[in-house]
Parts: C-alpha cells; sequence; structure tokens
C-alpha cells in the first residue's frame, strides 16, 4: 500500500474511532454500574489489526486516546484511556499475528476487553492509591465478556465486508 493511501487509511480510522467514542460518551447504557462502556471504538483498532501494520494500530489507539480524553473525560483519564487501549491493542495484535487460529475476531476482542478492563482499574487503583479499587473489577471482567463479544461481533462483520469490497487491496 503506497504512503498516501495508508495515511489516508490512518485518519480515515482515527476519525471515526473519535467519534464512535464521543457518541458512545453521550449515550447512556442501560447498566445500573459506572464505568462499564460497551467499547464500540474499538472496533476500529480491531479493523487496523487486521488490515495495517502495529506501529499504526498503536498511532491509532493513542491519537483516539488524546483527542476523547480531551474533549470529554479530562486528562487524568488519558492515563487510564491510554494505558487500557495500548495494552489491549497489543494483546489483540499478537492474538491475531500469533493464535488466529486458536481465537476468533470474538475472541481476541473479549481478550482485549479484559486486558483494557484489567489494566484501567490497576492504573487507577495505583495512581488513586486506593487498593479498593480493585474489588470491581470482577464486575468489570463480566462486563469485559459480554462488551467484548459484542464489539468483536459487529467488528467480524464490518472486517468481512472490508475483506470483500478490497479496500486494502494494492491494485485499487
Amino acid at each position: 500500500m503506497d504512503k498516501n493511501k495508508r495515511y489516508a487509511i490512518i485518519i480515515i480510522l482515527v476519525t471515526n474511532a473519535i467519534l464512535i467514542s464521543l457518541l458512545e460518551s453521550i449515550i447512556p447504557i442501560p447498566v445500573p454500574v459506572p464505568g462499564v462502556k460497551l467499547g464500540l471504538a474499538n472496533i476500529v483498532t480491531l479493523i487496523a489489526i487486521i488490515f495495517l501494520p502495529l506501529k499504526d494500530v498503536l498511532l491509532i489507539v493513542v491519537i483516539r486516546s488524546f483527542v476523547v480524553a480531551l474533549l470529554t473525560r479530562g486528562i487524568m483519564m488519558l492515563a487510564f484511556s491510554l494505558s487500557g487501549g495500548i495494552i489491549s491493542a497489543l494483546v489483540m495484535a499478537l492474538l491475531y499475528k500469533k493464535f488466529s487460529g486458536s481465537f476468533s475476531i470474538k475472541g481476541i476482542s473479549i481478550v482485549g476487553a479484559i486486558f483494557h478492563n484489567t489494566i484501567q482499574i490497576t492504573v487507577a487503583s495505583f495512581l488513586l492509591g486506593e487498593i479498593v479499587i480493585l474489588y470491581y473489577l470482577p464486575i468489570l471482567l463480566v462486563s469485559a465478556v459480554i462488551t467484548g463479544f459484542i464489539t468483536g461481533s459487529i467488528g467480524e462483520i464490518a472486517i468481512n465486508e472490508i475483506k470483500k469490497k478490497g479496500v486494502f487491496n494494492d491494485n485499487r
């Protein structure tokens, strides 16, 4: 893929991830547990993992995390978002590149959501100096399985459509 097409795709994916995150931040989820999100922007991360080099995936995650944190939750939340986003992207990329025969896109998404929530709650506990926050982890892990499955299902559909249309093929 030539450089200009790659940059255009990165910009499109970053923009979509930011828009999805912003929409998700204003649409309430009918769950009585604070902090639970669907994580729909991770659909974009899954797409990037399938079609782009890891450095581009991480660039997309970092830009999305910065922009969304600055526009919505503030700079303090950046540490949670960035750490969870980077680690989950690395884990999902590893699973896809090395173990895609054993993990479906849904499975990769679920593992990514589990890592994302685990890292976020660990960073929150560390930065706030409150180990009691870790008691919230089991609830977040259950939600991670559910939301990871939803995100992975949507991501799988999107990835299959992108493959059918040949968006990332060099001959387009």
